[in-house]
């Protein structure tokens, strides 16, 4: 369905998981002054992570937004790149001393925690004149939400899916599995054919946490939840993996990049990540006979949402201009364009080309049913997942039974809920 945006105000030109720093802006006097741009000058600001023009993340950002300044004379935006690990202190800091950007694309899950600090504008109001929000997964709309407030439109979506080597599986007479108790037998049975059966990140620090709670999500649970049993059985299952072959124990020290290096190069028979590898396999390995299925099942199969949203910074000088801007990234015909080369699906249901390549079409069919944190949950999951992986490291060392392991790291995650 093609949808007709509702302009508001004037039209214009334009040029993992980290935590924040609990700054309260209501005593710096930040809400009521000048942002980085200035809309004497018709400059409008975005700050984003995703890298500059030059790289591969960052590159169909910029074309995307020079094509939209190519459009108009009457505004121009500004592009800043700050690192991943920069973004969220940069942005307060920012806002504190009222010269933060007019369009913000922080990582979803902070939303929340940007709304209560002063950071980003309540913009239900021009949501409401708007109109699109139920184009929205609903997963990925709830990550916009703040006490009945919208903060954000979400900008784009990923998930994870099984990634496998077809003439591997072809070779050995399997298909795909299809369940979690299929996934550990397959991956024993193909680490005798390859080095490994599967590969899936498990390195300290959140980002190795993401296939742990994938199992745990399968398994009934979610992240606030670990210590319930769906936790150590999760941490079980991937034990017996590590026993039994399929998983090498080196996992721990892999990132997502290093599970794709391993499928990649023929290593691996299966990895679980993100379809943020589908071009980078495409490009890297063109001659690698590969498909995507989804996630094994067990109680339920579900994948973790991974999602940006954009947001008007507070104190902006020109709040249509940035929501004029926002709605744009939206339209139906730009995402068509952008997704693709941005290599993300799309966060609403209504851009049928973006996913018209049945690999995509293989992500963007689990995110109805994706998993992501909300409130307290997201503002504190950088913690909890934290505490996850370090329970999966004692399970694999043998420092510490599943079921302890389980019971630490809920601990851990009350703590960081304030329970």
């Amino acid at each position: 369905m093609i949808r007709t945006r509702t302009h508001v105000g004037r039209r214009i030109t334009i040029g993992g998981l980290v935590p924040v720093l609990a700054i309260s802006l209501s005593a710096c006097g930040a809400l009521g002054g000048e942002s980085e741009s200035s809309a004497s000058d018709g400059t409008v600001t975005v700050w984003q992570y995703y890298g500059d023009e030059q790289m591969p993340t960052g590159k169909p950002l910029y074309d995307a937004l020079e094509a939209y300044d190519a459009e108009n004379d009457d505004v121009k935006v500004k592009i800043r790149f700050i690192p991943f690990e920069d973004f969220n202190r940069t942005l307060q800091q920012g806002a504190a001393a009222g010269e933060g950007p007019d369009v913000a694309l922080i990582n979803a899950f902070d939303t929340q925690q940007m709304a209560d600090a002063g950071v980003i504008e309540d913009i239900s109001d021009q949501v409401e004149e708007w109109g699109e929000q139920d184009a929205y997964y609903s997963t990925s709309w709830e990550t916009t939400q703040v006490d009945g407030k919208t903060y954000g439109i979400p900008h784009v979506a990923d998930d994870y899916a099984l990634y496998y080597n077809k003439d591997v599986f072809e070779a050995a007479g399997l298909r795909p599995p299809a369940t979690w108790d299929e996934m550990e037998s397959t991956a024993a049975t193909l680490a005798t054919n390859v080095k490994y059966g599967l590969a899936v990140s498990g390195r300290e620090g959140a980002e190795g946490a993401t296939g742990i709670l994938l199992r745990q999500l399968a398994a009934g649970g979610d992240l606030a939840t670990f210590g319930d049993g769906t936790g150590a059985a999760a941490l079980e299952s991937f034990n017996r993996m590590v026993d039994n072959g399929g998983l090498s124990k080196g996992f721990l020290t892999w990132l997502e990049d290093d599970a794709k290096t391993q499928f990649a190069g023929g290593n691996a028979a299966m990895m679980i990540n993100s379809a943020t590898y589908v071009n980078i396999l495409r490009d890297e390995v063109p001659d690698l006979n590969w498909g995507v299925a989804p996630l094994p099942k067990d109680k339920a199969s579900k994948s973790f949402l991974s999602a940006e949203n954009l947001t008007i910074g507070a104190g902006t000088g020109d709040p249509d201009a940035a929501w004029d801007l926002i709605a744009h990234l939206q339209e139906q015909s730009v995402l068509e364009e952008y997704l693709p080369a941005r290599n993300k699906l799309p966060a609403r249901d209504d851009v049928p080309k973006a996913v018209e390549d049945p690999i995509r079409k293989t992500f963007a069919d689990q995110l109805e049913g994706a998993w992501a944190p909300e409130g307290d949950v997201a503002t504190h999951s950088n913690e909890s997942l934290t505490a996850i992986q370090e329970a999966l490291q004692a399970t694999v060392s043998g420092s510490s039974s599943p079921a302890d392991a389980a019971t630490a790291a809920q601990a851990k995650i009350d703590g960081a809920l304030g329970s």
